[in-house]
């Protein structure tokens, strides 16, 4: 039994060993790359880091038509102050230079959100009708459809939250709660 208790408490004094004494340095090359990955962590969001939503620019834009803008000083203004708006000033230019509307819009093709914008603009554009309630219609429905989408992934979530309950809990459950069960009443059943 000595043994044994002094076994025990050798083990807790090892443990205690390594916790309390700290790690060995780092070489430079592993302190580099622990730094980077830190950076990256902590590194605080820019304006190109994330998209832009198409529906905020929808509203922006009908905001800016109402206040007597166009379309192409709309673009450079959207360019410059909307976070994620960036690639807009090339659109626009593009469109200062001449170009047309699918030649200055093809460089969008990496951002979805922009592309979608520019695909409602596009009516506005080529026709110069006053669009800015088609706009904020079009924003309505690109919140509307985020929506529905956001509820679609939500549901998703639910069936794939299944997944572990079948195949831990429910194992762990016939395990811990009907094996001993089952294992108490063999004596009865025998006899024994």
């Amino acid at each position: 039994m000595r043994a044994l208790l002094a076994g025990a408490v050798a083990a807790l004094a090892i443990a205690a060993v390594l916790l309390l004494v700290p790690a060995p340095a780092r070489t430079p090359r592993r302190h580099a790359a622990a730094l980077r990955v830190w950076r990256a962590r902590t590194k605080k969001p820019s304006a190109n880091d994330g998209e832009v939503d198409a529906a905020t620019l929808l509203d922006l834009t009908a905001a800016l038509l109402h206040a007597g803008t166009g379309i192409e000083a709309a673009l450079d203004r959207l360019s410059r102050a909307a976070p994620g708006a960036q690639p807009l000033a090339q659109v626009y230019r593009s469109l200062a230079a001449g170009a047309s509307w699918d030649h200055s819009v093809h460089s969008l093709s990496p951002y979805p959100q922009l592309g979608r914008f520019c695909s409602h603009l596009r009516f506005a554009y080529a026709t110069g009708a006053p669009t800015a309630s088609m706009l904020e219609a079009a924003a309505a429905q690109a919140r509307a459809e985020q929506r529905q989408a956001a509820e679609r992934r939500a549901a998703e979530l639910g069936v794939k939250m299944m997944l572990p309950l079948g195949a831990c809990f429910l194992p762990a459950f016939i395990v811990l709660g009907v094996v001993p069960v089952v294992i108490s009443m063999i004596p009865d059943a025998l006899g024994i």
